[in-house]
């Protein structure tokens, strides 16, 4: 805890960093640094943060985040409270659609509206002709996780077969995280397993009508403090007395910062909530044990397309498709952004997809959304609980979904973790 008001940077203006800044604001004077133009971080709301001249007007589009589970989002859907933005329950099924063209289909997917009888019948039949296979994953996935200090030197790929619930289970892993399948099976098991377990069993979701970029516009209009897009942190230096920051930005930002001639301005604390691949390039002093427990980290820079051609499903003869499905020809997936943002059935024909691209006719693309997001190894996650441990030393706090289940729920699990140490708001 921390006696009187300080001031404290935050640098990053995505989930973690914003989130970081509502809740310290009540208590201290905010200064939030994105160097983008636009807030959010992987949250992409076409029609909100992002532009796409492509939509009808009314029409928003998530482009990166885009559902949560009640069950496994608590502090997010507190925050929703908070903030008083509706979340709306959203049916999410899955399927498989395997190199033949057929489908696997999840329970929830058969027993949904869309298949008729003997369809239903047949999904079913297929399904329990691989439950065997899960429920092989499923016990052997219980018994790695109940021992976390051997799941942090495995690999997502040690614990799964070669059979389709397998292929199905590293595909949820490259939808859930966006990881190129080529390299899904070096997903370290301490994020990957406890991710599956978690929705691979009874789940629900929401979403945020009108895109997730809305709570973001609902926690600006409640922060005190100054946000500043544009300005790129070029250097964090740290000493007895607090932080020093290096910063460019243009002639405005730099009068409401109040820097002095080299850009330089001084705070009490930092909160660094970037990707971890940013964190050495910000550090222009850190210690041997700092560089020891980022030289593993790296980040990986991928591409989702939003797009309205369905093509794909034409094409292997399906008419019917789950809100999300995944596809082991091009080990990527499409999703059904009608579905999963909620919109008007006569606005539902679009979808979000990754690795998807030479599936789709180039003129049915409506944008392409790229991403910065950690490149997760088993030798970078080892080194997290250290991080944790000590994050506040040095005037340093860490935020980001990497140090968590690498998803939101992390993002604004880190945030309140450092709203308890500073003495900010609960959540």
């Amino acid at each position: 805890m921390v006696g009187g008001e300080l001031e404290i940077a935050i640098i990053g203006g995505g989930a973690a960093g914003l989130a970081t800044a509502y809740l310290l604001d009540a208590r201290h004077r905010v200064t939030l640094f994105e160097r983008e133009a636009i807030l959010g971080g992987n949250i992409r709301t076409l029609g909100r943060n992002v532009a796409c001249p492509q939509l009808p007007a009314g029409v928003h589009l998530d482009a990166g985040v885009i559902e949560f589970s009640p069950e496994h989002f608590p502090r997010f859907h507190r925050l929703m409270d908070q903030l008083g933005v509706e979340t709306r329950p959203v049916p999410v099924s899955t399927g498989l659609i395997r190199r033949t063209g057929a489908p696997l289909r999840a329970l929830g997917k058969i027993t949904g509206p869309g298949l008729r009888p003997r369809e239903r019948l047949s999904a079913l039949l297929e399904l329990l002709r691989h439950a065997p296979e899960f429920i092989r994953f499923r016990r052997r996935a219980r018994r790695a996780a109940a021992d976390p200090e051997g799941l942090y030197r495995r690999d997502l790929d040690s614990l799964l077969e070669r059979g389709p619930i397998s292929e199905w289970m590293r595909l949820l892993i490259v939808y859930a995280y966006s990881i190129p399948r080529a390299r899904v099976g070096e997903t370290p098991a301490a994020l990957a397993i406890p991710t599956l377990l978690r929705f691979t069993g009874p789940v629900s979701w929401t979403c945020v009508p009108g895109g997730v970029y809305r709570y973001v516009e609902r926690l600006l209009a409640r922060l005190r403090g100054r946000v500043i897009t544009g300005a790129r942190v070029r250097s964090v230096r740290r000493d007895a007395r607090g932080v020093e920051l290096t910063v460019e930005a243009d002639h405005d930002a730099r009068a409401r910062l109040g820097v002095d001639a080299g850009g330089r301005r001084r705070f009490d604390r930092v909160v660094l909530a970037t990707t971890p691949g940013q964190l050495t390039e910000l550090l222009a002093d850190p210690s041997d044990d700092e560089r020891r427990r980022l030289a593993p980290w790296r980040d990986r820079e991928l591409v989702t397309i939003v797009h309205d051609d369905l093509g794909m499903y034409a094409r292997r003869g399906l008419r019917d498709y789950s809100e999300f499905d995944l596809f082991e020809e091009t080990g990527g997936y499409n999703a059904h952004l009608g579905r999963l943002c909620a919109l008007d059935p006569a606005r539902a024909g679009y979808s979000l997809s990754f690795a998807m691209e030479p599936e789709l006719d180039p003129a049915r693309i409506l944008h392409r959304q790229p991403h910065r997001t950690p490149r997760y190894s088993v030798a970078a996650l080892a080194t997290r609980r250290e991080l944790l441990a000590h994050s506040g030393a040095r005037h340093t706090f860490l935020a980001g979904a990497w140090l968590g289940d690498g998803l939101h729920e992390g993002a604004i699990e880190s945030a309140a973790r450092i709203s308890a140490a500073l003495g900010g708001r609960a959540l």
